[in-house]
């Protein structure tokens, strides 16, 4: 037995370094920068941040034809987003997310509204609400496929068991480009398991510089007593050349029983010189969760980063 046990392991070992002689590479990226977060809540907190994040890609061809490329990136000392993907040409893309990282199904259309920097919703708070996976959408451990056939781009994630006793979540996405030059028609469905059930619709339109888009997003939770949201994003990007871009853009969102609609606003800007890159804007919400009595936050955003 221990002789078969050999044998069986040196055949193994013999395949494995036959599979990895293929032509690959992997490659670090990371970058260094400085970013302020001003809040008109935190004024007794350091704005100032350095960025932390090292990125790992890496990828080949295999003898059948097909491609493999894996995705690593450090994060505060953290592997927090990692990913695996298998190309099959014309058959599409199957991939794996390890944690964070998938970029599937729903990943496709969380966000379509172009922004120079951050979205509106960002840095104002830690919820962000009325979006499509707003109820969810664990990516440890979800499966992905993607594919495009003709002029529409498919793309669906599968996550078996997201959480210790919760059911299995489905996301399905669909961006059409057929009808016109610089048209995008989107469509979007996630199940998150027995918490609750999304949808999303878009349209994005390209013109030149400029690009503008609209979308509505519905979130409905199972239970009676969770909060449903419907929510509209609306934003506009305008690259004024080839260094420099701004846009603006706004989310209104609606809770189930309250008096008022949290609103995000937002405008930005990203300048491009040689290897130094620099964004900011300004951001703000209103009346956080639907309530009139939640203090008003306004964001002030800086980032600069040099690339070497």
């Amino acid at each position: 037995m221990n002789n078969l046990k050999k044998v069986g392991l040196t055949a193994l070992a013999t395949t494995l370094v036959s599979t990895a002689s293929v032509a690959g590479e992997m490659s670090v990226s990371g970058s260094a920068s400085l970013s302020y977060t001003g809040l008109s809540t935190n004024s007794d907190v350091n704005p100032w941040a350095m960025g932390d994040s090292v990125k790992f890609n890496g990828g080949g061809d295999l003898d059948n034809g097909m491609t493999v490329s894996v995705y690593y990136e450090l994060d505060g000392g953290n592997y927090d987003d990692y990913n695996l993907k298998l190309g099959m040409g014309d058959m599409g893309t199957l991939s794996f997310s390890g944690a964070s990282s998938s970029g599937s199904g729903v990943d496709k259309l969380k966000d379509i509204v172009p922004t120079a920097y951050t979205p509106v919703y960002e840095a104002t708070d830690a919820t962000d609400s009325g979006l499509i996976d707003a109820s969810g959408n664990n990516q440890s451990g979800q499966w992905g496929y993607d594919i495009t056939v003709g002029n529409a781009a498919l793309s669906a994630s599968y996550n078996p068991e997201p959480a210790a006793g919760k059911t299995a979540e489905t996301g399905l996405a669909i961006v059409y480009s057929g009808l016109m030059d610089g048209l995008e028609l989107s469509a979007g469905y996630f199940d998150d398991g027995d918490e609750a059930e999304n949808d999303t619709l878009g349209i994005k339109y390209t013109m030149g510089s400029m690009t503008a888009a609209y979308q509505m997003t519905k979130v409905d939770y199972e239970a009676t007593g969770s909060t449903d949201q419907d929510a509209t994003h609306v934003g506009i990007s305008i690259a004024v050349n080839d260094q420099l871009s701004v846009s603006a853009g706004q989310q209104s969102i609606e809770f189930d029983g309250t008096a008022e609609d949290e609103k995000n606003s937002g405008v930005m800007a990203s300048y491009t010189m040689g290897s130094i890159s620099m964004a900011g804007g300004f951001n703000k919400l209103e009346n956080k969760g639907g309530s009139t009595s939640a203090a008003d936050v306004e964001a002030s955003i800086f980032n600069i980063s040099f690339a070497f």
